[in-house]
């Protein structure tokens, strides 16, 4: 028997994105202005291509609280219950360096510093709940994926700002979107 049925082969079905809530820093606008000439001077200087992140997606990422796929109003609400507890201070994070990181055929070029920052390492214990972390938290801003790995730079005059509030993010990974939820302050 012969099947005259159309086979219509339209490959597999696109891979739906990863929603990812966390919780970060957002750089001040002067402060990521300056992170993105340096991003936009670093590339030219090296060769490197990537496309450098848009202002709006700088950040230095604090605590993961999901990763999944789909929208989650209950993540929404433990998410907000944890950044309402938070009772932490003000403090300065100072990038004095460009780095890559290896990762692949991708290399992260990003912004970090010398050593810890307390504040920042204060803010993650309040958010996680946990009263010593496993290992001090380095910060760190990433500026965009080199196609290779590139020298590290010791910037002449660090990028810095005052952190006075931290905020509850929402991406959707390999789409590109970055959305702030909620935002809290630093009050003490």
């Amino acid at each position: 028997m012969t099947s005259y049925q159309l086979s219509l082969n339209l490959g597999s079905p696109a891979p739906r994105a990863v929603d990812v809530y966390y919780f970060a820093v957002l750089p001040e606008e002067e402060a990521a202005v300056e992170a993105l000439e340096l991003a936009r001077v670093d590339q030219q200087k090296y060769g490197l291509s990537g496309k450098i992140y848009d202002r709006h997606r700088l950040h230095v990422s604090l605590a993961k609280i999901r990763e999944g796929r789909g929208l989650s109003e209950a993540v929404g609400t433990y998410a907000a219950d944890l950044g309402s507890r938070v009772k932490a201070a003000a403090f300065q994070v100072r990038f004095d360096r460009l780095i890559s990181v290896g990762h692949g055929n991708r290399h992260p070029r990003i912004l970090t510093c010398n050593g810890v920052v307390h504040g920042l390492n204060a803010l993650v214990r309040q958010i996680t709940g946990l009263p010593h972390l496993s290992a001090e938290t380095i910060p760190h801003m990433t500026l965009y994926y080199g196609d290779r790995e590139a020298p590290r730079v010791d910037l002449p005059r660090p990028i810095a700002w005052t952190v006075h509030d931290f905020a509850l993010v929402h991406t959707r990974r390999g789409c590109g979107d970055f959305a702030i939820i909620d935002r809290w302050s630093l009050s003490l």
